[in-house]
């Protein structure tokens, strides 16, 4: 998930420093602002900044006694300006009750796959509102200007169609045990689905155009984070991590995404690792 507007953040509501640190390099990784509060904060509508993209509070090993407080403020605020409102919790909590359906529930088992894939919606149906918008503003000003501007607008719709079209193109290949469908962003392993998010994808297609060759990770880096100077090798470690989980079946002994060390990864596609 790579996000291209500045304004965007996330506010992290929790005592947990391993968990704060771990989601300030994820935001950081993906161009997001970002903001944490202990949980004994009082919290009020103010003190979340408008340009918050998600709010994040930590209940585990919390009370619903003790989250009351919170919960109120957070609801005028999904309410009020619709900003979504996330909630963690221990995965080993089967009684934890899921009741507040204002609230998206993540659990912390495999977090930040679960947030990769959360935001990337996100953004992308808040770019989908965006385009609507532009559209609708874009007929107004046609029907405001008359046939002229509706000539010119035609014109440089069909330009744009051309040029997104080039450079949309997809194609499906196989490597390996690997097939890949451009077009639907979808990876199978001898007949699998690795259900790879948005990030993940890129970095597989990333090792598969240079499939059983290295690839260095500043050029891995510089493609999977093109708008930050801020992303180093351990985001990068973080997302193989993620990667390998999915595509391996053992992932501390990998068969598929090698490791050369000082240089790079190489994506094995021979049978010889079967």
């Amino acid at each position: 998930m790579t996000c291209a507007q500045s304004q965007q953040g996330m506010l992290v509501i929790s005592n947990d420093n391993f968990l704060v640190g771990l989601l300030t390099g994820f935001c950081v990784a993906n161009n997001f602002s970002f903001r944490s509060l202990p949980l004994a904060n009082p919290l009020s509508i103010n003190s979340v900044n408008r340009v918050c993209q998600v709010v994040l509070i930590d209940f585990r090993s919390q009370t619903s006694l003790a989250m009351a407080p919170h919960l109120d403020v957070l609801r005028e605020i999904n309410r009020q300006h619709g900003i979504p409102i996330c909630a963690i919790y221990n995965q080993y909590d089967p009684d934890f009750p899921q009741s507040l359906p204002w609230v998206n529930y993540f659990n912390d088992a495999d977090l930040i796959s679960q947030l990769d894939r959360y935001l990337t919606q996100l953004i992308a149906d808040e770019g989908n509102a965006y385009s609507e918008r532009r559209n609708k503003e874009r007929r107004s000003a046609m029907d405001r200007r008359g046939l002229p501007a509706l000539t010119n607008q035609a014109s440089n719709n069909h330009l744009f169609s051309l040029n997104h079209n080039v450079a949309n193109v997809q194609k499906n290949f196989k490597l390996g045990p690997f097939d890949i469908d451009g077009n639907s962003r979808t990876v199978f392993c001898n007949g699998r689905d690795l259900a790879l998010t948005a990030k993940e994808f890129k970095l597989f297609i990333l090792l598969a155009e240079m499939h059983d060759q290295v690839c260095c990770t500043d050029r891995i880096i510089e493609k999977l984070w093109p708008n930050t100077r801020r992303a180093n090798k351990s985001d990068l470690y973080q997302y193989m991590h993620l990667l390998r989980k999915k595509v391996e079946n053992d992932p501390d002994n990998p068969l598929w995404v090698m490791t050369v060390k000082g240089v790079g990864y190489r994506l094995n596609t021979s049978k010889q690792g079967v």
